[in-house]
């Protein structure tokens, strides 16, 4: 029989609304009433919320195209706007992680050198090609997508998907230190990183304007692409290239969708 103190730690394994607090509270810069129990929960174990954080600032992207794109500014322009306000509510928390591993991957000649060269806060070229690309490709997509509704649909689900990639990353790998965001997250287990795909795919089937499917399998085979990548170059995931992962699996399904549409 179950002692009362196993039960309370699998209640507590498993609280979703303090699972998706800290979710949110982790990957976005919405505010947020103080609740410090569940602000200090592993990352593990509220990981499989992270569709739900990426669900809400894809929400506020896209009301922020519907405005600009009122505004009768150029859709690309409109697209700009959009992704700005993705980097202004997440931080840009991916998109300095991209910026970090193309240094460390571009600079690098061995996989000691490229983490240390992904420690300096620094921006270098690879970094800074990287961003332009992220940005300028994703804007010229939803540019491509081009109606407001349909683009809160595809913003919808290529951050439900492409945050539901990064537990599968980290169960199918092993972090490339032994410090840092990467191995102090912890391993997610089956039943987390399971609900994260889970929510991911349900959050494309009803969000995504068009080719759902091709739009799940190109942002779930970035984020493969990327791990095995990453592992190759340095020996396993950090916090820099789940954002790098993040990043690729997003970009990968907005590109899925417009094609579909276009």
């Amino acid at each position: 029989m179950a002692s009362s103190d196993d039960k309370d730690e699998k209640k507590e394994t498993m609280n979703p609304l303090k699972d998706v607090y800290a979710s949110v509270l982790f990957l976005t810069r919405l505010p947020a009433p103080s609740w410090p129990v569940a602000a200090n929960r592993q990352l593990a174990q509220s990981i499989w919320a992270f569709p739900v954080a990426g669900i809400s600032v894809a929400i506020i992207a896209g009301a922020a195209f519907s405005i600009a794109e009122a505004l009768s500014l150029p859709l690309f322009v409109s697209g700009l706007v959009a992704i700005a306000a993705l980097i202004l509510v997440t931080g840009a928390l991916h998109e300095d992680g991209l910026a970090d591993t193309a240094d460390g991957i571009g600079g690098g000649h061995d996989a000691q050198s490229r983490l240390e060269i992904m420690s300096d806060s620094r921006i270098g070229t690879y970094g800074a090609i990287a961003l332009i690309i992220s940005v300028t490709g994703r804007a010229a997509l939803l540019a491509t997508i081009a109606q407001p509704f349909l683009v809160l649909g595809a913003l919808v689900a290529a951050a439900a998907i492409s945050r539901a990639a990064l537990p599968l990353t980290m169960v199918l790998d092993t972090p490339a230190k032994t410090s840092g965001l990467g191995a102090d997250a912890g391993k997610p287990d089956g039943m987390t990183w399971g609900l994260a795909v889970l929510l991911g795919v349900v959050a494309v089937a009803i969000a995504a304007p068009a080719g759902w499917v091709i739009c799940v399998i190109a942002a779930l085979l970035a984020a493969l692409v990327a791990g095995w990548f990453c592992r190759a170059r340095l020996g396993g995931y950090t916090g820099d290239t789940l954002g790098a992962t993040q990043q690729m699996a997003e970009f990968s399904a907005l590109a899925a969708i417009a094609a579909s549409i276009s």
